[in-house]
């Protein structure tokens, strides 16, 4: 190209790039102001489950550090996959957040073409708690513990039913384990949600659940169903007088925790920002104090340690959803 035609395009191409130089400014002070609005906290599964009722206190806690409104938004389905894959393709300007759990570990061993990918499409930022999943069982079944249940399951094979909100979840594969680990053979029955499913435990439909404390918490003070342990490696600090199910079977451990996501193309500078908000709200004693009321943990992870943590749980459960043919609806 001559030298003069080179010459005649700078200022064509100055021109071309000005607006773009000039908008790089102000896409660094809109990082840097985040949030300058509220921000929606998509939680993934209906209003009044364990992720919901934690997702709003964090919500409600998070908005006061970030000094703009979290507000909820309840985007149920498939599993949790319509609300995660509502936020992989939302903007990634920090305006749109996942609170989700630990089944993101999972779902794509569950479900077939899902819509987002929970690696590719969604930046992990903390792990914020987690909530023992309890195994009560209703007056019908004589245990008072998990080695009488263990005998009473084996004196009846097959007579036993336990009730969860659907295949592949939390709760169904914490059965799951339960029958691996202890030589039983107790009876999945899938419900639609949780509510159905405690109802078939009081009408002796199951006579057994792993159920999310939030869901049964009521039930066992009120003496209508009795807990025998929970299914965390250790006692839940929330519920340290309920036994661990690894004190009977050692190495048993099917934890449910919650987790802070965004989408994966969110600034640095807004994640980071994100995640300093997110660990003082859950290292606060006052907030710590307030969700073990609930029945939960604080078990706070950071970025790189949370994802380690899904990976984990990954390798735990893959072995187990292909011996049983799992696979979600």
């Amino acid at each position: 190209m001559p030298v003069s035609t080179r010459r005649a395009l700078l200022p064509l191409a100055a021109t071309a790039l000005a607006p773009i130089m000039l908008a790089l400014p102000r896409l660094a002070l809109a990082q840097a102001d985040w949030p300058a609005r509220p921000v929606t906290l998509v939680v993934p599964f209906p209003p009044g489950g364990g992720t919901d009722t934690l997702g709003r206190m964090v919500a409600q806690a998070l908005g006061a550090r970030l000094g703009q409104p979290v507000v909820i938004e309840n985007r149920g389905g498939a599993g949790g996959n319509v609300g995660s894959a509502l936020v992989a393709r939302a903007a990634p300007d920090g305006y749109t957040l996942l609170f989700s759990g630990n089944s993101a570990a999972i779902s794509d061993l569950l479900f077939q073409n899902q819509a987002y990918n929970r690696l590719r499409d969604i930046a992990w930022v903390a792990r914020t708690a987690s909530s023992p999943v309890l195994l009560v069982v209703n007056e019908t079944v004589p245990a008072r513990s998990v080695a009488e249940l263990i005998a009473h399951a084996k004196a009846n094979p097959g007579r036993l039913n336990h009730g969860t909100a659907g295949p592949g979840t939390p709760f169904h594969l914490a059965g799951e384990l339960f029958d691996e680990m202890a030589g039983t053979r107790i009876i999945h029955v899938p419900y639609r949600g949780t509510g159905p499913s405690v109802a078939g435990l009081l009408g002796n439909e199951v006579q057994l659940m792993f159920a999310s404390a939030t869901a049964v918490d009521g039930l066992i003070r009120d003496g209508r169903v009795r807990c025998l342990a929970n299914t965390a490696a250790r006692r839940a600090r929330s519920w340290p007088e309920v036994p661990a199910i690894a004190e009977t079977l050692p190495g048993y451990s099917a934890e449910l925790w919650y987790t802070l996501g965004a989408p994966i193309a969110t600034p640095a500078s807004v994640l980071a920002a994100l995640e300093r908000a997110i660990r003082d709200v859950m290292t606060d004693p006052a907030f710590a104090g307030a969700i073990m009321k609930r029945g939960f943990d604080p078990e706070y992870l950071d970025a790189a340690g949370t994802l380690r943590a899904l990976e984990a749980e990954r390798a735990q459960w893959a072995p187990v959803l292909a011996r049983a043919n799992i696979r979600a609806e």
